[in-house]
């Protein structure tokens, strides 16, 4: 039982709401006036059994005891959760104590202090002379080195461990930022960097997670990161988002380079939407970071072998990685059906060889401009890849390229495209352009039946019943109770598809609307928890930040984080999902929770007009009556509408997925 349970349990609803209502018993439920608008008749309804309650007249509120003191005495979460707390003689967790966001919080404060020694040590020390000098050779200016918060580690084996332990932190609490490992055999510790010129790495807010360091003569390893920390996720950091993302959001254009040099080089010459992944090759972690923020990806990496097999383990883990919308076509017999396609535009910059970005930015920007402009489409680039990859005067070797190729020939959304880059390996292969086309076609097949095979895993394709199931007009108990559970299951996985996808609830936003229908609200969860977990993650996406799930839960209580740990968990067990699915998934879920509630609703009315049998009260429960019965037809109507399609209509006429 969690604290918000514990304390419904030990709090009487009843008890608690006649403080500031009268409330008259009838059967099993209790009623009142509404204390949140004026009216005549009771509306208000109190339901013991479930702890909660719900006005049945103009404002059509309801919730639990949280929501109830929430509303009548204008409190946050928080708030509420100390006085009813107190009430209930549960004890709570100070907020952020001994958890892991107090843990992150410190990281914070370590990094952005070692942040503040490395570069005081580069700008004043003697020592750090040979690091001034080579960014003065590699025409790095002092303002650019001031954005970038550049530093340097002194050759001592102490020196910042000592700095930072004056300061008031423990060996204990820098082994775990990183910046200091441990000697086993002399059982003692040493600063991670020594003699490099050190490169902090930042969050998209801008914070220091981390540390990178290069050395300054032939000492290997060239770069040197820290070991992975509860801030720092090799495989999930992109260097320079933090001052990258909103040029990025401009063009929709994010471009790719290797090197922390290279960013730099172009951020200080006007090349403002330049990131780079931290490694050899860009994760799938990254490249769903920065769809957040670009629909065009151009890979500007090394043009050795290297640089071509890194770029070649990007691609496919760009097309791995990025979401796909689904693009219509027509089927041979005139209907219509769709194929997922990548939802981003993938290019790749060639560099003249011998050259990385950071030497064509200094010795000629107009360069750079023009390859990044002229950069290749994503078939085209590996088209001549493979074509000096495979022996294609050999059957085996013209095998593996037309395979390589067609996958991404048939991820195409343009009818002439395809037919276009069909030729073109008909040409290179010197096979038959029939024969790449029936591979093609087999390919398009192949993705289609994965779409229409590949479940949602959502909880109501084993409750269809239940949506079509009629009220028989009882009393409210048992039969209002077996409601609780599909509910409480459908909120549960309403709200797991939102933190596995947050774009999901814009997305979702304008579908309803599309259907007319209101926005999805608190007011449509039970669970107080889901509730604001809900009101923090519309709170977080209107910041225009970009999702990061550890972000997001340092914005609430603490409270909330065992509930936000089983959404998450539970997401993570849903089967993998297209982005048609899981828009037809969330959207099927709103309609079953609202169908639910009304459902129950109705029952509730009905049971109270046999009460009234006459009056002003029996008139105004029978327009309540038929208002319900008006609107669930409506939902079971839209309901319908999507279930006999993939997806639903794009609100926007656009065809265009998630932001």
């Amino acid at each position: 039982m969690n604290v918000t349970d514990e304390i419904k349990a030990r709090i009487d609803i009843v008890d608690f709401i006649s403080r500031y209502v009268p409330l008259q018993r009838s059967g099993r439920l209790y009623r009142a006036l509404c204390p949140f608008h004026q009216e005549r008749t009771p509306s208000f309804i109190v339901f013991p059994e479930r702890r909660t309650w719900r006005c049945f007249g103009a404002c059509g509120t309801g919730g639990d005891i949280f929501d109830f003191l929430m509303r009548r005495e204008n409190l946050v979460f928080r708030e509420a959760l100390e006085l009813l707390a107190r009430e209930a003689g549960v004890a709570l967790r100070p907020p952020g104590g001994g958890t892991a966001h107090s843990q992150r919080e410190l990281l914070y404060e370590i990094n952005a202090g070692a942040a503040r020694y490395f570069r005081e040590i580069l700008q004043r020390h003697p020592a750090a002379q040979a690091a001034r000098s080579y960014l003065a050779r590699r025409g790095v200016d002092e303002a650019t080195a001031e954005a970038f918060q550049l530093g340097y580690a002194l050759p001592s084996w102490e020196h910042l461990q000592e700095h930072l332990m004056g300061q008031g932190y423990s060996v204990a609490q820098l082994l775990q930022a990183g910046l200091v490992k441990h000697q086993e055999e002399r059982d003692s510790y040493y600063d991670t960097f020594r003699g490099r010129l050190i490169f902090p790495i930042h969050d998209y807010r801008g914070r220091v997670i981390g540390f990178a360091g290069r050395v300054l003569d032939d000492s290997v390893p060239k770069y040197l990161n820290i070991p992975e920390t509860l801030l720092f996720r090799k495989s999930r950091v992109v260097y320079g988002l933090d001052k990258a993302h909103r040029a990025i959001r401009a063009a929709e254009e994010a471009v790719i380079v290797e090197g922390y040099m290279d960013v730099i080089a172009a951020h200080q010459h006007g090349c403002h939407n330049v990131v780079a992944c931290m490694g050899t090759a860009v994760t799938a972690e990254q490249l769903r970071l920065l769809q957040r923020y670009a629909r065009r990806f151009i890979l500007a990496l090394d043009a050795d072998t290297a640089g071509q097999q890194a770029t070649l383990r990007a691609l496919h883990q760009a097309r791995q990685a990025l979401a796909r919308q689904p693009f219509p076509g027509v089927r041979a017999g005139g209907g219509i059906q769709t194929t997922p396609r990548l939802a981003a535009e993938l290019r790749v910059a060639t560099l003249p060889p011998g050259q990385d970005p950071d030497d064509i930015l200094r010795q000629n920007p107009q360069q750079w401009a023009g390859l990044i402009q002229n950069a290749q489409p994503l078939v085209d680039y590996y088209m001549d890849v493979v074509a000096r990859q495979y022996d294609l005067t050999t059957a085996q070797g013209k095998s593996q390229a037309v395979t390589e190729v067609v996958a991404l020939i048939a991820e195409l959304g343009d009818a002439l495209e395809r037919d276009h880059y069909i030729q073109r390996l008909s040409r290179l292969v010197h096979v038959s352009e029939e024969i790449i086309e029936q591979q093609v076609g087999a390919r398009i097949r192949a993705l289609r039946l994965a779409s229409r095979h590949r479940g949602s895993g959502a909880p109501g394709a084993q409750r269809e019943e239940a949506d079509r199931g009629r009220s028989n007009g009882a009393a409210p108990g048992a039969a209002l109770h077996r409601l609780l559970e599909p509910t409480a299951l459908q909120e549960r996985f309403l709200m797991a598809h939102l933190l596995r996808e947050p774009y999901l609830l814009i997305w979702l936003a304008e579908a309803v609307e599309a259907y007319e229908l209101a926005p999805l609200d608190p007011a449509d969860l039970r669970r107080i928890e889901y509730k604001e977990i809900l009101r923090g993650l519309k709170r977080f996406l209107a910041s225009d930040e970009p999702w990061a799930l550890d972000h997001f839960q340092d914005t609430l209580s603490p409270e909330l984080h065992p509930t936000l740990a089983d959404l998450v968990v539970y997401a993570e067990q849903l089967p993998d999902s297209t982005l048609p699915e899981m828009q037809v998934a969330v959207l099927k879920t709103l309609l079953r929770i609202r169908m639910l509630r009304l459902r129950e609703e109705l029952q509730t009315l009905q049971f109270l007009l046999e009460e009234a049998q006459e009056g002003q009260a029996f008139q105004d429960l029978s327009a309540a009556i038929n208002t319900i019965r008006r609107d669930r037809h409506h939902l079971e109507r839209v309901f319908s509408r999507v279930s006999r399609t993939l997806s639903p209509p794009d609100p926007g006429g656009t065809g265009a997925a998630l932001p």
